[in-house]
């Protein structure tokens, strides 16, 4: 059998454009090397006048001529990696940087030697050879940002220049850069917020001179966010640890809190698990079909830590931004995930009822139909029933139909769509008095006036009593009133 040796052509070089990068996946796998050579500082700087170049800097511990050379070989390589490692194929820096612009320039400094290299498709198609260039001291001098390199005793510079499939048909190329600076912080706050709260190592990232503060999805300096005991799983003889976190009801976040859009109206989309590889955010806002994506369980994320060791059992893509878990491993989360949706569903479900077992009594019924659901007053509640006690017949009529007609005409869609844009419940300012009239209807309806400890024990279970703030310095005042009165 005679072998045929059949080298790519250079036309390949166009097609590993085509991966299916976005601006932020891209750059996010570049701060990958950036944090694995050891970096304390990235800077990365959208030039936002003409476009004309993206560059990453990092103070890391940058590459020989030889280290830089295979860094940029387009075969790739995963070679060999410790368990802190944030590659997977090899083939990032140069995928990621070529699905946005047609010229990758990396200029690295170790040991006071500087290296300059360039992969430019222009001159490998014209050349029709895979040619990368090696540039001189006079073209690194040039190239912009490389200034910044010599501050440090090493450190590394990518540049992205010829931004074509960056910036497209934009008319202002310049606009259309500024425009992107906001999603770029936003999206890198969230991927690596993990590394941006060490204590001891944090990583500083900046970008266009913004300070990239890092976004916690799990709100864990919130006190009312619940948080479940970590389990670990072992998965092809790794461990794989799993926190489900419980966030907050609306009425619990802070103002600031409340300005996130994870927070707010893409509160439903940030449901689900976030996988994180070596604390590296890699996928979320997904189920993987274990739970749907529903309104109620909204506040459920669940953070999944898993090591490198076992990246051969999961599905993650080229671009580190998906990953689908092995068979097995979905079986134990399925166990896991069921009672944690059920704790994030019940941040809904009782917000704002103070009841104890069955025995509350609520202002509205909810009554089950068969083809749906509906609500109506409940005309037992000791509220309604002392109003209608004493009005005539014919006046009672009348308000038992307007109670109805309040009833058909409740705008459930209305407040769906304001619970799903996670809009808090404003209390109207009329409460604090209404409150108050509202216990002198119960009291003046009721001929005997049984202890005011009966009536506060009763009343803790009877909305809109239930949810008063004082509701027994407020039973006392009233009753109080009528005993004044008779006096």
């Amino acid at each position: 059998m005679e072998e045929v040796d059949v080298a790519p052509s250079v036309d390949l070089l166009e097609s590993m454009r085509s991966v299916g990068y976005s601006l932020e996946a891209a750059v996010a796998d570049l701060v990958d090397n950036s944090i694995s050579a050891g970096a304390r500082r990235i800077d990365i700087d959208l030039e936002p006048l003409s476009a004309s170049h993206v560059a990453i800097l990092d103070d890391g511990a940058g590459m020989s001529p030889d280290q830089a050379i295979a860094a940029l070989r387009l075969a790739g390589s995963a070679g060999e990696r410790n368990a802190t490692d944030l590659g997977r194929f090899g083939l990032g820096l140069k995928t990621a940087s070529l699905s946005q612009a047609r010229r990758l320039t990396v200029i690295t400094k170790q040991n006071e030697e500087t290296t300059g290299l360039c992969w430019d498709i222009d001159h490998v198609r014209r050349k029709g050879q895979w040619s990368l260039l090696r540039l001189s001291a006079a073209e690194i001098a040039e190239t912009p940002w490389a200034g910044r390199l010599n501050v440090g005793a090493s450190g590394t510079l990518v540049i992205w220049t010829d931004l074509d499939l960056l910036i497209g048909d934009a008319g202002d190329p310049g606009e259309m850069m500024r425009q992107r600076v906001a999603p770029l912080i936003d999206s890198l706050a969230l991927v690596f917020h993990r590394y941006m709260r060490r204590r001891a190592d944090s990583i500083k990232i900046v970008v266009n001179g913004n300070v990239v503060v890092p976004i916690d999805p799990f709100l864990t300096s919130n006190s009312r966010t619940q948080t479940s005991p970590t389990q670990h799983i072992t998965i092809g003889g790794s461990q794989v640890s799993v926190t489900a976190h419980t966030l907050p009801h609306v009425s619990g976040l802070t103002p600031e809190e409340r300005q996130r859009p994870d927070l707010g109206a893409r509160m439903r989309e940030a449901q689900g698990f976030y996988i994180y590889r070596n604390e590296r955010l890699i996928s979320h806002g997904h189920w993987y079909g274990l739970a749907r994506m529903d309104e109620i369980s909204k506040q459920t994320r669940v953070q999944v830590d898993v090591p490198n060791s076992i990246d051969h059992l999961w599905h993650l893509d080229i671009k580190k931004s998906r990953a689908e878990p092995p068979a097995s491993f979905k079986t134990e989360l399925r166990r896991i995930i069921s009672g944690v949706i059920e704790k994030g569903r019940r941040v809904h479900t009782y917000r704002g009822r103070k009841e104890v077992g069955s025995s509350a009594v609520h202002l509205w019924d909810k009554i089950r139909e068969r083809d749906g659901f509906r609500y109506e007053v409940n005309l037992e509640n000791p509220l309604v029933s002392a109003l209608l006690s004493g009005l005539a017949r014919a006046d009672a009529s009348r308000v038992l139909r307007l109670l109805e007609s309040l009833a058909d005409a409740l705008p459930l869609q209305d407040v769906f769509a304001e619970m799903a844009g996670n809009s808090p419940v404003v209390v109207a300012e009329r409460i604090e008095s209404a409150s108050l009239e509202s216990l002198r209807l119960f009291r003046d309806s009721n001929d005997a006036q049984p202890p005011i400890e009966s009536v506060v024990a009763m009343l803790k279970h009877v909305e809109p009593f239930s949810a008063m703030s004082g509701l027994e310095e407020k039973v006392r005042m009233v009753w109080q009133e009528k005993q004044v009165g008779t006096d």
